[in-house]
């Protein structure tokens, strides 16, 4: 069965890793899983910094959120 591996590193503020199995309910269960887990804990976190890096007027080669 699949897995779904997902690794948060560098500037953002949580260093995380997650995995999640298909084994469990099955591989659309574990990709649901993945995207809440990312919506509900590191876009969050990353919407806020990007806030932050605004304020202090730093901003990525692009426009934010594209």
């Amino acid at each position: 069965m699949g897995m779904i591996k997902i690794q948060v590193q560098g500037s953002f503020k949580q260093q995380e890793s997650k995995e999640f199995s298909a084994m469990r309910n099955g591989h659309a269960s574990a990709v649901a899983a993945a995207i809440e887990w990312l919506s509900r804990q590191v876009l969050p976190n990353a919407i806020q910094l990007d806030h932050e890096l605004h304020e202090q007027g730093d901003k990525p080669d692009g426009d934010f959120g594209c």
